[in-house]
């Protein structure tokens, strides 16, 4: 396998090629594991590849890693180092991601995942079930605040902070796994939250939303007190469009970078050069806030190591639309999700990072198809930006369900040369890529289904089982545009 590097807003690999990865999140939330809970074997990696996949975010806790302190889970990393080995047999590369949701478990008394409970520290903030959905405990749980508080003051446990021992966990995760070539990199902590500060940013927020929707011009208020008065949701949220979402949230800016410039970067850069002791190899993915996942503007500077700019860094945002996880999300709107993905261009822009889409998606049912238009504009928006992406989530039987007739189509994955556009028409079933390169070289296209190719002379590199090929397309200096007809 070739090492994936970075190369201003581009991902590498060793030839030269730029990277466009594809993949899914795949994850162990559940507590008290003596391995990780999918056996993603053999015929797993197979199937996954004949999917069109290369990358998978996988999604680890503390609380399985290190139980215990300073006890780390051996047959758990054992189950890991296996997943690593058949990923790199595969050509799968792996996304470490340490997760979390609403910081922990709390030994099942909430609903989250990621710290064990001896690195919870609520201040006696008593942890409870959701009332609403699982995220309510972000809006309304001072257990949930004050644990990010302690662990944002690297409070000690054991005479030793807890972002000390967090960044040891990292330490061993990086010298572990630091020299695998299925090794991609390493996803910090999971959407991250301001604790406290938080309150502060949900005011506001309130307080924007109402003040556009009364002000804003854009704002069709008749309609929208008519939408009020016969419950009509869809109308309702969708006076929350695109064209007012950053007007709105533009009011929370300041305070998000109170929390990126004083908490999140510090942890960024600590945590970087205890990996960087012990490897230079592997991604640093610097994620958002759980608030920027909305739009707000996220503020952290780029990834130091020892005050120098760390050179693998790239920048892994997620979105969902504000529905998600609600019997609502029937009404989701992709305009106001691209628009959330617009402001995290932004930032890709300002950090001069590749970005890979770390979580997207928001239908948890993978035989549902009804949501699918929503997912097209997404994906064909990502193309747009040349992003990669890694759908949330994997069940354990996507790889053969409805959904894979979304997420399984054609795409780039190693061009040679500078990516002038691309993208795949479903109503003509037509692929194109365009770019330009100055030297010979090979670019593979994965194509989902047979096909017929026009423009350049093309080869299947690989043939998979359900009809799928892995496609190569060797070309000297010069322009180029590959058609790519689906039969």
């Amino acid at each position: 396998m070739n090492r994936i590097l970075t190369q201003d807003l581009r991902f590498v690999d060793e030839l030269g090629r730029v990277r466009i990865l594809n993949g899914m999140n795949i994850d162990d939330k559940l507590r008290d594991q003596s391995e990780f809970r999918y056996e993603l074997n053999e015929e797993f990696f197979k199937k996954y590849r004949a999917r069109g996949f290369d990358l998978i975010r996988l999604a680890v806790t503390w609380q399985n890693l290190e139980p215990k302190i300073r006890e780390y889970n051996e047959d758990y990393l054992k189950s890991i180092d296996a997943i690593f080995a058949l990923a790199e047999k595969y050509g799968v590369y792996i996304l470490l991601d340490m997760h979390q949701d609403l910081f922990s478990g709390n030994d099942g008394k909430s609903c989250g995942d990621g710290a064990p409970e001896w690195a919870a520290l609520t201040d006696g903030a008593k942890p409870r079930q959701p009332i609403f959905v699982w995220a309510d405990g972000y809006f309304f749980g001072r257990w949930v605040s004050k644990s990010f508080d302690n662990f944002w003051n690297n409070t000690p446990v054991g005479g030793v902070g807890l972002q000390d021992r967090y960044r040891d966990l990292w330490k061993m995760l990086a010298k572990r796994y630091g020299d695998s070539p299925a090794l991609f990199g390493y996803d910090l902590m999971n959407e991250p939250f301001p604790g406290t500060l938080s309150r502060k940013i949900f005011i506001r927020l309130l307080t924007s939303a109402a003040r556009e929707i009364l002000t804003n011009p854009g704002v069709d208020r008749k309609t929208l007190v008519k939408a009020v008065t016969k419950m009509d949701m869809q109308t309702i949220l969708d006076s929350l469009d695109a064209s007012i979402i950053r007007d709105i949230m533009k009011r929370v800016d300041a305070v998000e970078a109170e929390f990126d410039f004083k908490y999140y970067s510090p942890f960024l850069n600590k945590t970087a050069a205890a990996i960087r002791e012990v490897t230079p190899n592997g991604i640093i993915m610097m994620e958002q806030s759980y608030i920027c996942n909305s739009g707000v503007k996220q503020s952290s500077p780029e990834i130091t190591v020892n005050g120098k700019r760390e050179p693998l860094q790239c920048f892994g945002p997620h979105a969902y639309d504000m529905t998600v996880d609600t019997p609502l999300y029937q009404y989701a709107n992709a305009a106001r999700v691209k628009a959330f993905f617009t402001e995290m261009r932004n930032t890709q822009l300002r950090l001069g990072v590749p970005c890979v889409v770390g979580e997207w998606g928001g239908c948890s049912d993978n035989t549902d198809t009804s949501w699918f238009p929503h997912a097209y504009e997404l994906l064909d928006f990502f193309d747009e930006l040349n992003w990669g992406q890694l759908y949330w989530d994997y069940h354990g039987d996507d790889l053969d369900a409805p959904l894979m007739r979304m997420l399984s189509r054609p795409h780039p994955v190693a061009v040679a040369g500078d990516i002038k556009s691309y993208g795949y028409n479903r109503d003509t079933k037509t692929f194109t890529l365009s770019f330009t390169s100055d030297k010979k070289g090979e670019t593979l296209i994965y194509v989902h289904k047979p096909f017929t190719a026009e423009g350049e002379k093309c080869k299947v590199a690989e043939k998979y089982d359900n009809g799928a090929s892995l496609i190569s397309v060797k070309t000297d200096a010069g322009e180029h545009e590959i058609k790519i007809k689906i039969d």
